[in-house]
């Protein structure tokens, strides 16, 4: 009899521990996510101002800050592009654009970011989870 309150002592602890470790991991999946998020938001504002340092203009669409060099995007003068300003063999569909850790990655760009080509600000266009307590809604900047 004792030992049977032994090995039910032993399954006790370990099925805590399981029950702990899982919930670390998803706490560092959920950091993992926001912290992609974030980068990725960063690599995107900083493209769009290097865009708009070297052209003068806003990208029309998210598309134009990975045009092949020597491109004239849309509402740019000629020569006056310098980009490609992101490796455009990654991201979304080889596209160059980061996808959106919160969105379908093989989605389309406008269901990962939205953007406006009349302040040059772009967000998530997909509200993380509202129950993650480890989102942080990174504003425009």
């Amino acid at each position: 009899m004792k030992r049977i309150w032994i090995i039910v002592g032993i399954g006790v602890v370990l099925v805590g521990l399981a029950v702990f470790g899982v919930q670390k991991y998803q706490q560092h999946a959920k950091k993992a996510k926001e912290g992609e998020m974030r980068a990725n938001l960063q690599r995107l504002r900083a493209a769009i101002a290097e865009f708009q340092a070297d052209t003068g203009a806003w990208p029309n669409n998210l598309q134009d800050i990975v045009a092949p060099k020597g491109s004239t995007p849309t509402g740019t003068e000629k020569g006056a592009y310098k980009g490609p300003y992101l490796p455009p063999t990654v991201g979304i569909k080889g596209t160059g654009i980061p996808a959106n850790p919160y969105a379908d990655r093989n989605g389309p760009i406008n269901m990962n970011w939205t953007y406006s080509n009349v302040d040059g600000t772009v967000i998530s266009a997909v509200t993380p989870p509202a129950t993650d307590p480890y989102t942080i809604l990174y504003p425009p900047f």
